[in-house]
């Protein structure tokens, strides 16, 4: 497998671990300050129209402070949240799914600053699809096209959304690419993730018949070091392929993922590797992922252990475990697996 130029910092690796054992996610600021999105089931005898909401804790040192996000108090299901926290504004970003029904579903996405929530917009609504495995990058910077054809970095809020998709005949990866001015959402690009991925990289790989395709729905998205682009990881159920992609937007007429640029210019630069073919773990619910360097680990957590495979030195590992309890919960394992991985 090609050189996957993802860095997770380990605190960061830990938290995402530990957040995605319910459905919840985490982010730290900067400054300190902890913000947590869980989805709960209305309190009894609230007035909230929704079945299952969403609820964000704000914690600064001994402070701590309890709000729900306020279109997911409406009808429906509300669940799968993401959370991105971009410095600069000091604006906390949240995307979610929101569904009313069990054959249809959508994205929404609002963001929150100053103690106030902007409205949520709806990202992506195409009837009959279920979304869910959310995840959200952000980056601040994006390559502007120069008079002389070269491209230049220049400031750029983008927010970067990746999760898994089933229209009932099909299954994919997707993307969105969403631009931010002002605090405002701008412009909205979708694309499925197969879109940056050539024919050979995409060859059909034999597995078991006992084979777990739910490693393969779990996209992951981490901003790259400097700031403009995001590396992708995700699967493909159809040729049982792990793919990474590297994302660049760029400016010329407007903000785009460019396709079809090859590896030479500012397009995407997709690599793959064939799944675990023996994978058969009865794993349910988030599964993480890290990558260091040319190492890759799949994790999910169960209520007493953290169960990993990885892929180091050119082959994929047996699923290995590691038990979990109180005193040392999900999120101490992974920071366990991320430092071995670190270290090899």
């Amino acid at each position: 497998m090609k050189r996957l130029l993802v860095s997770f910092a380990l605190a960061f690796s830990a938290a995402a671990a530990f957040a995605q054992v319910a459905d919840r996610d985490v982010v730290v600021t900067p400054g300190g300050t902890v913000y947590t999105l869980e989805a709960q089931t209305p309190p009894t005898g609230s007035s909230m129209e929704a079945s299952e909401t969403l609820a964000l804790t704000v914690r600064t040192g001994d402070d701590v402070s309890h709000l729900y996000v306020p279109e997911s108090m409406s009808s429906g299901y509300h669940f799968g949240g993401a959370l991105a926290y971009d410095s600069d504004s000091n604006t906390l970003f949240v995307i979610w799914t929101h569904s009313n029904d069990a054959y249809s579903s959508e994205l929404l996405l609002a963001s929150y600053h100053g103690g106030k929530w902007q409205p949520a917009v709806s990202i992506d609504n195409e009837p009959y699809r279920s979304r869910g495995n959310l995840r959200l990058g952000i980056t601040r910077r994006v390559s502007q096209l120069q008079s002389d054809g070269s491209y230049a970095d220049v400031p750029a809020l983008l927010l970067h959304a990746v999760w898994w998709q089933d229209s009932g005949k099909s299954e994919e990866a997707r993307y969105a690419l969403l631009t931010i001015e002002k605090g405002a959402l701008t412009s909205i690009e979708p694309h499925s993730l197969e879109e940056f991925v050539t024919a050979a990289d995409d060859s059909y790989n034999k597995v078991d018949p006992t084979f777990n395709k739910e490693l393969l729905r779990h996209p992951a998205v981490v901003s790259a070091p400097m700031q403009s682009s995001v590396d992708v990881i995700f699967g493909d159920t159809r040729s049982n392929t792990i793919h990474g992609v590297t994302l660049r937007p760029i400016a010329d007429s407007r903000i785009h993922i460019p396709v079809g640029i090859g590896n030479g210019g500012p397009g995407p630069k997709p690599r793959s590797l064939a799944a675990p073919p023996t994978f058969s773990a009865d794993w349910k619910g988030p599964v993480t992922v890290i990558e260091r360097a040319d190492r890759l680990v799949f994790a999910n957590a169960s209520e007493t252990s953290l169960n990993y495979i990885a892929y180091a030195n050119g082959a994929w590992t047996s699923v290995k475990s590691i038990a979990i309890d109180a005193r040392f919960p999900a999120e101490a394992a992974l920071a366990a697996v991320d430092k071995m991985l670190s270290t090899q």
